[in-house]
C-alpha cells in the first residue's frame, strides 16, 4: 500500500477539465505523487485516449457499485478507501486545477498524519452575506443545518467547521470506520455529503490530523467570479499566495482557467 496519493473521480462529461488538471499536476507534482483517475467502465477507453497524464485508470465498478449521477460521484469517492491502493488519497474534482508546485508535505504532516482541510468558511460567507440577496435561496441556512444534523448524529460538540472545498485529504481508515460503524450507504441517505461525513466522522473517531485552510481557491458561483474579476480587478497570480490551485465550479459552466 502506498503512503499518498491523487485521487479524481470523473466521467466523460468532464474529461476537457480533466486533461486542464492533468496537465497541471504534470507541470507541478515536484514529488511525483501518483495520480489515480476512476472512471465508469463505459468511459474507460476513452478517458485513456483523451487524458494526457495519469498513473492509473481504475473503474468505479470494481469498488463503488453506485456510482451513476451526483451522488454516485461522492459515494464512489468514500468508497475508494476499498482499493487499498493508499493509506492517504488527495481527492480532487476534475473542475480544478494546480497553479503552483506542490509536495506530499503539502498534505501530510509527517508519514501517519495528515492535514484535514477544517475552517469557519469565512471566505465565501463574507461572499454570501453581500451578495445573498442575489440567488433564491439560503447557503448559508442550508449548509449550516446539514452539519448540525451529522454532528448530531455523531454526538460531536462544538463550532460548525467546513471541510471543503476540494482538494480532500482522506485517510481511509476513516472511511473504513464509517463503513464499517454505519454503513457509508445508509449515511449517504441520510444526507448526501462526502466532506461533511468525513469531517465529522474523523472528529467521531479521534482520528489524527492538522486543521489546515483551503488548499484551493474557489470560485463557487459566477457572481463571485465577476466580483473578483470586475470589481476587484483580480487575476490569478493575486491568489498564489495563499493557495496551490484553483476551483472553477463546472455547475455554472466556468472557464477551465481563472484567467
Amino acid at each position: 500500500m502506498k503512503d499518498i496519493i491523487l485521487y479524481c473521480k470523473s466521467y466523460r462529461g468532464d474529461f476537457k477539465r480533466l486533461v486542464n488538471l492533468s496537465l497541471s499536476i504534470k507541470e507541478h507534482n515536484r514529488d511525483n505523487i501518483e495520480f489515480y483517475i476512476s472512471v465508469p467502465k463505459n468511459d474507460l477507453e476513452l478517458a485513456k485516449e483523451t487524458i494526457p497524464y495519469y498513473t492509473e485508470i481504475i473503474v468505479d465498478e470494481d469498488y463503488a457499485p453506485l456510482n451513476e449521477g451526483w451522488h454516485g460521484q461522492q459515494f464512489t469517492k468514500a468508497m475508494f478507501y476499498k482499493t487499498k491502493i493508499s493509506r492517504f488519497y488527495v481527492s480532487i474534482d476534475s473542475d480544478s486545477y494546480f497553479f503552483k508546485d506542490f509536495y506530499k508535505k503539502d498534505f501530510l504532516v509527517n508519514d501517519d498524519v495528515p492535514y484535514m482541510v477544517m475552517h469557519a468558511n469565512e471566505s465565501f460567507y463574507n461572499f454570501w452575506d453581500r451578495y445573498s440577496y442575489k440567488f433564491p435561496y439560503d447557503a448559508r441556512k442550508t449548509h449550516e443545518e446539514e452539519y448540525l444534523s451529522i454532528k448530531k448524529f455523531f454526538g460531536n460538540s462544538g463550532k460548525i467547521y467546513d471541510f471543503s472545498p476540494s482538494p480532500f485529504i482522506w485517510d481511509t481508515k476513516v472511511w473504513e470506520w464509517l463503513d464499517t460503524e454505519y454503513g457509508i450507504p445508509q449515511l449517504f441517505n441520510k444526507h448526501c455529503n462526502e466532506l461533511k461525513w468525513y469531517g465529522e466522522g474523523a472528529i467521531a473517531m479521534g482520528a489524527s490530523f492538522y486543521p489546515c485552510g483551503p488548499l484551493f481557491a474557489c470560485m463557487h458561483y459566477k457572481e463571485q467570479y465577476k466580483l473578483y474579476k470586475e470589481k476587484l480587478d483580480y487575476s490569478e497570480k493575486h491568489f498564489h499566495p495563499q493557495y496551490l490551485g484553483m476551483v472553477m465550479q463546472s455547475n455554472w459552466n466556468a472557464p477551465l482557467k481563472f484567467d
